[in-house]
């Protein structure tokens, strides 16, 4: 089965020597290679404020997956990972960690101490395995560093 979802795109525009980047509808062939794209850069659209909500949530999920280049592949446009990537410096598993910590912290404050949790069971199991998932992140990351480092 074919879908599709939203990717950030980088094109690189010759005539004026500027890179861009937009996000576009990009559709999969059942084998997951890249069958097509929108030729124009789609933007966020909702008939209320929630669809609105729900498309830019759509659209932040674009930034999880690698950034696409538009390149010419034997004559043809074609979308390629693109390879202008920013290295993992020293810095990047502490802060990692750090926003893993600030999370974990930010749902129990709005979440953890909610009354509902207290009184639906089904409630406060899902909102444990998310608390513990958010926690897992931050010892993960911190795994990888010592990894890294060799301790």
């Amino acid at each position: 089965m074919s879908y599709w979802n939203y990717r950030v795109i980088r094109k690189h525009d010759p005539d004026s020597d500027t890179i861009s980047y937009q996000v576009y509808e990009v559709y999969y062939a059942d084998d997951g290679s890249i069958e097509q794209w929108t030729e124009d850069p789609v933007q966020p659209y909702g008939e209320t404020a929630e669809e609105l909500r729900e498309e830019i949530k759509f659209f932040l999920q674009a930034f999880r997956c690698p950034i696409l280049e538009c390149k010419e592949v034997d004559g043809e446009p074609a979308l390629t990972p693109d390879e202008d990537t920013s290295p993992i410096n020293d810095g990047h598993y502490f802060e990692f960690m750090d926003r893993a910590s600030v999370a974990v912290d930010y749902v129990y404050q709005f979440l953890g101490s909610h009354p509902l949790l207290k009184q639906q069971p089904r409630l406060r199991e899902v909102y444990e395995r998310a608390e513990e998932a958010l926690a897992e992140l931050y010892q993960e990351a911190g795994r990888l560093e010592c990894e890294r480092k060799g301790t």
